[in-house]
């Protein structure tokens, strides 16, 4: 990770308040909170000891996040615009979809942010401005008809249906309810695991890690 993309990668650790130390071709060790420490390399692979997975999954969500945009924002045509004080913005489309739009917003002071709109009439409408990808496409998918909101989970909504569903089971022990619907519930239960936590996957698929690894992609 070179250039743009990785000036916006250390932007976004440092205002995580993780403590990086990368080279212009992004090698180096990022840190986290006490002695939390991975080592990231030229090809922006993560290695990390056992203690500090969490860490690494952190980080590598914030790599991949950076990548996505910051190559579709690469790509797309600039527009920029300037403003009395001097400062400007540069706004540029990533997805376009059923009329409505998903654009990144680079600012004078370096900062990236993301915004929605409808396009109606050749003019963009009804903005939903956000300071986090994740949430702007989400947004995005909502807005242009990809997702059903009215069969849509938010994850904390999944985590309250998680933490109901564990409570029911432990407090049940399985008198009331039939095996086949406790299995239900455990297999509810997993995919839940898989949207709000992966790193409880990824663990419970490793048997034991020695010394420093390269992150898994999940």
């Amino acid at each position: 990770m070179t250039g743009e993309k990785l000036k916006e990668f250390m932007r976004r650790l440092n205002a995580e308040e993780y403590i990086c130390d990368l080279d212009a071709n992004g090698a180096g060790t990022i840190r986290g909170s006490g002695s939390e420490l991975v080592t990231v390399n030229e090809d922006g692979e993560i290695f990390y000891k056992p203690e500090y997975r969490r860490l690494a999954f952190e980080i590598r969500d914030i790599r991949d996040e950076v990548d996505e945009y910051m190559t579709e924002f690469g790509k797309a045509a600039p527009d920029v615009e300037r403003f009395p004080n001097g400062g400007k913005e540069d706004t540029r489309t990533l997805m376009l979809y059923n009329g409505t739009e998903l654009a990144a917003r680079q600012l004078s002071n370096g900062s990236m942010d993301f915004v929605t709109w409808v396009q109606a009439r050749g003019h963009r409408d009804m903005g939903h401005y956000h300071t986090g990808y994740a949430a702007a496409k989400e947004d995005f998918a909502i807005r242009a008809g990809l997702i059903d909101q009215d069969r849509f989970f938010t994850e904390t909504e999944l985590t309250v249906i998680r933490s109901n569903l564990s409570d029911y089971l432990a407090i049940d022990g399985g008198e009331c309810i039939s095996g086949d619907d406790e299995r239900a519930m455990k297999n509810i239960i997993g995919k839940i695991d898989k949207v709000v936590a992966p790193e409880i996957q990824e663990q419970a698929r490793e048997a034991e890690d020695q010394g420093y690894e390269p992150e898994q992609e999940l």
